[in-house]
């Protein structure tokens, strides 16, 4: 049952705008206009609204309006708070210093500080402060901060109390949580290649890994249920591709166990993304976009990347995907247990797709 404090989750701003306009200024019999949108906004917008009208009038109207508040509130200060600061900066290059003061303005000090940590010194030390905004007309402020909060996707709030838990809410996750969990996938992914293609290969690859990172990849490779491993065809051509333009380069600087560091980072994290890239495929745009921006800018694009060439490199396979899906559920969960995930998320029910065979 839903909470009152949860009721609006997952809706997004504009789905929760439209469905407290419907109950403050229309009533039930304007629910058609959820018809108006796509299947699954369609079916949360009359979902909720089935649960807001077997309340007693009053108590649904101070729910309502409680909510839209809320939403004016939050929307242009946590929403942008809730994107990698390294998408800001790059939407910030080449504005004039007082554009940039205005949105700085709106966003938390340790988001702010990394932007400016970010841009020039010529233009950092012409950026007027908060107190010398305090002149600058409400209306001109508005607009400028509307007018770059539209570059971005908007991001998604959490609930209020613990709830059901989704794959699709991984996007609460925070951006150094995300990189944990792209790093464990990396390895899962590499572990379905390698159970397909050999012993002789992975030993082959394990060579330009430190100690721990080779024994974390044969663990996965050994983790991996034969269910779950690649045909020979799909994994050749996947680790072609994430170890193509990969070196083990000693000549950047530094000793041995520098550079296979270096190369084992980047490997873990491309192929995180790809299996990322895998799960998501199928999903709406936006919601593609909210997760890129969750993670930092080139991580993000990469990801995006491999989305948009997917269909190209994998063959699209519903069971196979929700599969996967569950796996990367599951992998949050584990990643929660032990403290490398808010522990907060433990408080909410993880809900999988599970196998077909068992529904």
């Amino acid at each position: 049952m839903l909470s009152a404090a949860n009721l609006f989750y997952p809706l997004s701003p504009r789905l929760t705008t439209l469905l407290g306009t419907i109950f403050t200024q229309g009533g039930e019999e304007d629910l058609y206009l959820a018809d108006y949108l796509g299947d699954d906004d369609a079916y949360l917008i009359k979902e909720r609204a089935a649960v807001l009208l077997e309340l007693d009038g009053r108590k649904r109207a101070l729910l309502v309006a409680a909510e839209m508040r809320r939403q004016f509130q939050i929307r242009g200060v946590l929403a942008l708070d809730q994107v990698d600061p390294t998408w800001l900066l790059a939407a910030l290059r080449g504005e004039q210093p007082r554009t940039i003061g205005i949105v700085l303005a709106q966003l938390s000090a340790s988001t702010r500080q990394k932007i400016l940590d970010g841009l020039p010194r010529v233009v950092k030390d012409r950026i007027p402060s908060k107190d010398e905004l305090r002149g600058t007309r409400l209306e001109i402020m508005r607009v400028v901060r509307q007018t770059f909060e539209a570059k971005f996707a908007t991001m998604p709030v959490e609930p209020g109390e613990p709830t059901n838990f989704y794959f699709k809410d991984i996007v609460l996750l925070e951006g150094r949580e995300l990189l944990q969990l792209v790093r464990a996938l990396g390895l899962e992914e590499l572990g379905s290649a390698f159970l397909t293609v050999g012993r002789r290969k992975l030993a082959e690859l394990c060579t330009k890994l430190g100690q721990d990172a080779a024994e974390q990849l044969v663990a996965a490779v050994k983790q991996t249920q034969a269910r779950d491993a690649m045909d020979i065809k799909d994994a050749n051509s996947f680790l072609t591709r994430m170890l193509l333009g990969l070196k083990l380069d000693e000549a950047r600087g530094g000793d041995a166990g520098e550079a296979k560091e270096r190369f084992q980072k980047e490997l873990f994290q491309r192929s995180g993304l790809f299996r990322l890239a895998k799960a998501i495929r199928a999903e709406r745009p936006v919601a593609i976009q909210q997760l890129a921006q969750r993670l930092p800018r080139s991580h993000g694009r990469l990801l995006r990347s491999y989305v948009e060439k997917m269909d190209q490199y994998v063959e699209f396979d519903e069971v196979k995907q929700r599969r996967l899906q569950d796996l990367i559920l599951f992998r949050v969960e584990k990643l929660a247990q032990l403290g490398k995930v808010n522990p907060k998320y433990l408080k909410f029910t993880f809900c999988y797709w599970g196998d077909a065979e068992e529904e």
